[in-house]
């Protein structure tokens, strides 16, 4: 995993702040490796959540079900020497059933809404900012960048890496890494309530 510069800014309007998260190539409930540095990229919080996790979850699911095999394969693509990559290709067939249980072939895109990245150096910053020197000097220094706060009527939830339920608390369950979505965003997803910490 290479390190960007600014990997570790904050944006208010990023779930959970952090516009990079260390992202498992392999997901961590396929392979239960969790520092294996050639399994790991750098990438945003939408790809993470939004693009990989649901991909993940369905094959991790699929598996735990039928006891079945399933070739996967992710590639990071990048483009020449840039430092982050432009997203993952994420490949997928159950052997078995020769594909009807699990089959797909996309691309998940390395991006973040509201925010511009810069893939040459992982620099970053929000949609519409002019950058200067000293945004530039900001970023490199790891401060926190000003942007518009998250609708507070929102409703978020946690949800497993592995299982089809989502939480209100995030201790409610034995959830190792859980990841905190919107509740529309779990029910799109196919999550239902846990009955323990339903309001």
């Amino acid at each position: 995993m290479s390190h960007l510069i600014g990997s570790t800014v904050k944006y208010n309007c990023v779930n959970g702040r952090y516009l990079y998260n260390r992202c498992h190539l392999i997901g961590y409930q396929l392979t239960g490796e969790n520092a294996n540095r050639k399994n790991l990229i750098t990438g945003t919080r939408s790809l993470n959540v939004d693009g990989m996790l649901p991909f993940e979850n369905m094959v991790a699911d699929y598996v735990k079900e039928t006891g079945n095999h399933v070739l996967y394969r992710v590639t990071p693509i990048f483009n020449g020497k840039e430092k982050s990559a432009r997203g993952v290709h994420m490949e997928a067939q159950s052997i078995e059933d020769k594909g009807r249980g699990i089959k797909f072939n996309v691309f998940v895109f390395n991006v973040q809404k509201g925010i511009t990245i810069n893939y040459k150096d992982g620099s970053s910053h929000l949609n519409g900012q002019k950058v200067t020197k000293s945004t530039k000097s900001t970023q490199k220094k790891y401060k926190t960048t000003q942007a518009p706060k998250v609708n507070k009527s929102t409703k978020y939830v946690w949800v497993p890496r592995t299982g089809k339920k989502y939480h209100y608390k995030s201790s409610c369950s034995n959830m190792r890494n859980p990841s905190k979505i919107t509740k529309s965003e779990a029910v799109k997803r196919g999550y239902t309530a846990c009955k323990k910490c339903v309001h």
